[in-house]
């Protein structure tokens, strides 16, 4: 006999009940590699945006400018059954998540609204939490804890030590795994917002959600619609919504189990976890049946798909790239003219719902990833899509994920202290997932990894993928070498101190960077004092660094601290410090060092939406002399190497993509006086050390700049003190090399800043962190300003373009809260105009 369920396939106050089949999972076929950089990844990013920005012009349109609600949009039933609010709290959840805040008028109507909203039906009360605290506002904690009582009052069975799950109203014996969801979510947004949820609640969800899986294979098992075994089918819906439920409960919960000694660091249950089994076979189950198109409404399911993702940090779902996959998939069914995503079938043709869930799945997966977490160790890909780990540990401990919180609660910490509350995510990174067998397949990648500023890699034992010296470089190797030469940062930390990945992951460096070496980090040194200063941090964390070019590109440390990191009750959010040397003190102390960690790594500058990808430029590509017609640069020397050795051919590399000049990314690094320096017209000089020429060198240089030539010159990303050495010696570098001519300031109308020359649109302002007013060091964050540049114009042509501010460390990438800089975007605008003024001699 046909099994029919009755649902409410909104979940969220459609209001409608349907009777529908419920059709067993669809298989999709394997997706082919990942896009080719460059233009169709820029047009993603651009549509998904364009795609929002459409979305909530189209929910704005459809509001009841009177009562600020979109009740009347749907259906008569709204009303019947006494769903009146849930629509529009799904719709102001997905306006809020877009951007909006209640400031704007459709905003600040709607949640009037459902302030006015009693609590009746658990979809409802569970999206009116939702909205009220991503709303953020302090007088609704009221209403909020109002629902969250409701909510527990009305769970099936919690009283008695059994939790059945909810049901539309409760009084119900029958719970459901949809209204189960939703009051899961109610709750969890409840006590974001401050509000009270007994622990014994979080622990009978969990009791719950394991107690209900239906086995399906040795490895696999997934949830249905009502518990079985009343119901014994397994549903992608459910199955979706019962791993996010497992992983929501123990956030809620906040109760380790890891036997944390805090005078240490030390866990003696690292890497045991009561929910591990039930998640991993719930995630085996859902990798084996990925489907966007799963369920009574496929809008339903992709936003499902999107919490699924951003809770597990995963961004791959078996080999599935589902934020990526979902934009491309959700931008087929959006309505050029009106904006509305729906699709033609039953409840998906209900556009303001549809909708809202598509808005939630772009805006909520677009956040930007702050720290992504490598995955490496010993694994199982069987062919129909599954993904197995293969634990290290007689309790099943997985080597590099020891603490499944860490690296959430981090990026939780910087959201709140380093960024003034905008919203960022974390991901686990893991490169056994894809082919990356050829240096192309490397070179994408990393133009995609790149964007998450910090790379945390940590665990258990002996990496396994570090080769053996004289071997050539691992995928793997390969993948972190050029995501640090790229401006990436890695941090890396000895879970529970232990001595044999300490051991293997100095190895590691040592391999990828030969010529660099992990030194201890001295008391001296930016990164203690980069946001947080405590005088005893440097002593406390002994971090070892890694210097490449303008600064250190790699933090590790020997000493455990990720198990401070995996409890929240460590992290030093809005009370006063602990005493020093007290345990507690400690864990603050672990957190404001990462804390300190990803302020230099990232220079206090927030990363770029998830999609984004730089274009690389492979190193190994094109010719290494001159060629006839085409441009190419020349570095100078102040010292043994370049400190900026990627600079040039990033921008290159750009001036090629975007203004389709034929230039070569090869450039040599050449001595002021090496008689090479006469087959170049267009130099650059990026120091770190003092400029210092001499007679012959700067007759050799001079001869250049006479004859049609230009230097590009700038400070280096070193310190304030190095700073002011080299900009001292420049200065005094300009005036041996042309002593009738001053370096002066290049005037905000000069052709160099125009539209004409730089593609339409004129150079008026950049982003640049300057001396503090008393010009003591760097200000605190990146701010706009009008370029300033100077130069030394002989015969009417600049003929050295100087800043003081860097821009070299910027075009790799590289960033620091101490750099006297610009940011990349602004680097490249900057030093592009300056290569497209010397093509105009």
């Amino acid at each position: 006999m046909t099994r029919l369920l009755l649902s409410t396939a909104l979940f969220a106050g459609l209001g409608v009940l349907v009777m529908l089949p419920a059709p067993a999972p669809a298989k999709q076929p394997l997706p082919g590699p990942p896009p080719a950089p460059g233009k169709a990844d820029e047009e993603l990013v651009e549509r998904v945006r364009k795609g929002i920005d459409g979305g909530v012009r189209y929910l704005k349109s459809k509001q009841n400018r009177a009562t600020g609600n979109w009740e009347g949009e749907q259906f008569v039933l709204n009303f019947v059954v006494n769903m009146e609010g849930g629509t529009t709290a799904l719709v102001t959840l997905a306006l809020l998540n877009a951007g909006l805040t209640e400031k704007d008028e459709s905003v600040r109507k709607a949640l009037d609204y459902l302030r006015t909203l009693p609590p009746r039906k658990t979809y409802v009360v569970g999206l009116q939490n939702l909205a009220l605290a991503e709303a953020r506002q302090p007088k609704d904690l009221p209403i909020i804890q109002r629902n969250a009582d409701w909510l527990v009052e009305r769970a099936i069975g919690l009283r008695n030590g059994d939790l059945k799950g909810w049901t539309y109203e409760g009084g119900n014996s029958l719970g459901d795994g949809s209204n189960t969801q939703y009051a899961l979510l109610g709750l969890y947004a409840a006590k974001q917002a401050g509000a009270k949820v007994d622990d014994n609640v979080w622990r009978a969800i969990q009791k719950h959600y394991t107690g209900y899986q239906i086995p399906v294979t040795a490895t696999s098992g997934g949830w249905s619609y009502h518990n079985p075994p009343l119901d014994p089918a397994v549903s992608f819906t459910m199955t979706v919504a019962g791993v996010c439920g497992l992983l929501i409960a123990g956030l809620g919960l906040e109760e380790s189990t890891q036997g944390l000694d805090p005078a240490t660091g030390v866990a003696a249950n690292c890497g045991v976890y009561a929910e591990t089994s039930a998640v991993a076979r719930g995630m085996n189950w859902i990798a084996a049946n990925f489907n966007f198109d799963s369920g009574k409404s496929i809008f339903y399911n992709v936003y499902g798909i999107e919490r699924l993702g951003r809770l597990s940090g995963e961004r791959f779902i078996g080999r599935y790239d589902w934020y990526r996959e979902g934009c491309e998939y959700l931008l087929k069914a959006q309505e050029p003219g009106t904006g509305a995503f729906s699709k033609p079938r039953g409840i998906d043709g209900a556009e303001v719902l549809s909708t809202s869930f598509a808005l939630l799945f772009l805006s909520k997966g677009r956040t930007p990833v702050l720290v992504s977490k490598y995955a490496w160790g010993e694994f199982r890909h069987p062919a129909g899509g599954q993904f197995q780990e293969v634990s290290t540990g007689a309790r099943g401990e997985v080597s590099w994920n020891r603490k499944h919180n860490d690296t959430r609660h981090l990026v939780e910490f910087a959201s709140k202290e380093l960024f003034k509350g905008a919203p960022l995510a974390w991901q686990v990174y893991d490169p056994r997932r894809q082919n990356l067998e050829t240096d192309d397949a490397v070179l994408r990648e990393v133009g995609t990894l790149v964007q998450s500023p910090v790379l945390y890699l940590n665990g258990h034992g002996r990496i396994p993928f570090v080769g053996l010296q004289g071997e050539g470089l691992t995928t793997n190797e390969k993948v972190l070498q050029r995501y640090v030469e790229e401006g990436g940062f890695l941090f890396a930390e000895a879970c529970c101190g232990d001595k044999e990945f300490a051991d293997s992951f100095r190895a590691l460096m040592n391999r990828i960077f030969p010529n660099n070496e992990l030194r201890p980090i001295p008391e001296a040194h930016p990164i203690w004092t980069a946001y947080f200063r405590d005088p005893g941090m440097a002593h406390f964390a002994g971090l070892e660094g890694l210097e490449k070019g303008c600064r250190t590109v790699v933090a590790f440390s020997p000493r455990p601290m990720a198990g401070y990191w995996e409890e929240h009750r460590f992290m030093p959010s809005g009370r006063p410090p602990s005493p020093v040397g007290s345990p507690l003190h400690r864990g603050e102390m672990a957190y404001k060092l990462a804390g300190n960690v990803i302020a230099y790594a990232t220079g206090l500058e927030l990363p770029k939406p998830r999609l984004t990808r730089t274009v690389l430029v492979d190193p190994n590509a094109g010719d290494r002399g001159p060629r006839r017609g085409m441009f190419q640069p020349a570095q100078l020397k102040t010292g043994d190497a370049e400190p900026a050795p990627a600079a040039l051919r990033n921008l290159m590399g750009h001036l090629k993509e975007k203004y389709q000049l034929q230039v070569s990314t090869k450039s040599e690094s050449l001595f002021p006086g090496d008689d090479a320096v006469f087959k170049y017209k267009f130099l650059y000089l990026h120091g770190r050390r003092p400029v210092e020429l001499s007679d012959f060198d700067a007759e050799n240089v001079k001869g250049v700049l006479q004859t049609g030539g230009l230097l590009l010159a700038d400070a280096s990303c070193n310190g304030t003190d190095a700073w002011k050495r080299f900009d001292a010696s420049f200065r005094s570098a300009c005036k041996k090399l042309f002593p009738d001519a001053p370096l002066q300031v290049i005037p905000a109308d000069d052709p160099i800043f125009s539209a004409k020359l730089n593609g339409g649109q004129a150079i008026s302002q950049v982003r640049c962190r300057r001396e503090k007013p008393d010009g003591s060091g760097p200000e605190a964050e990146l701010r706009n300003y009008a370029p300033f540049l100077e130069g030394v114009k002989v015969d009417g042509r600049w003929v050295v373009v100087y800043s003081k501010y860097d821009i070299g460390c910027a075009l790799e990438g590289h960033k620091s809260a101490d750099c006297l800089g610009h940011d990349r975007e602004s680097a490249m605008r900057l030093a592009s105009a300056v290569v497209l003024y010397s093509l105009r001699r």
